[in-house]
């Protein structure tokens, strides 16, 4: 949940149910400096965790789910989680219409990142894939015949 505010839960209004969803973890940390930090590290003032960063609220016939921040729904950070965010908020929009049956993980994105090397780099894996580790294997097998052949010998 990146760039996200802690939220607050206290004490349920009458008939509303409070359900803290997402929630920190005890090593957690705010920022007191907001968006003039200096440093990701934590420094002195700064608030111990553990902070809520997610609820839904139900009361009555009608309900919200609360997330502390958007940033999480940015494509940058729903690759870190490999689209777990999507999933969540369409499984929280699906459980604020009523549908239970809709709850599931989403379909996998069939674009592909490929591994680009510098051709360098290409080149000196060639000559380590196809000449330098054959003959590392050949060096080795040759070795542990003669090894096996001297012990024959001299047992006879």
């Amino acid at each position: 949940m990146p760039i996200s505010q802690a939220l607050t839960v206290s004490g349920s209004a009458v008939g509303a149910t409070v359900t803290e969803l997402l929630t920190t973890s005890d090593a957690s940390f705010s920022k007191v400096h907001g968006y003039d930090i200096t440093t990701y590290e934590k420094e002195e003032g700064d608030i111990d965790g553990p902070f809520t960063v997610a609820v839904s609220v139900s009361c009555g016939g009608g309900g919200m789910v609360w997330f502390s921040s958007s940033s999480f729904l940015e494509d940058m950070y729903n690759a870190y989680s490999s689209g777990a965010n999507v999933d969540l908020t369409m499984n929280a929009l699906a459980s604020l219409v009523g549908e239970s049956d809709a709850m599931a993980i989403r379909s996998k994105s069939l674009n592909y990142n490929y591994l680009t090397i510098r051709d360098s780099t290409a080149s000196l894996l060639k000559v380590a894939m196809i000449g330098v580790f054959p003959l590392l294997y050949l060096g080795i097998g040759m070795g542990v015949i003669l090894r096996r052949r001297r012990m024959q010998s001299e047992t006879v």
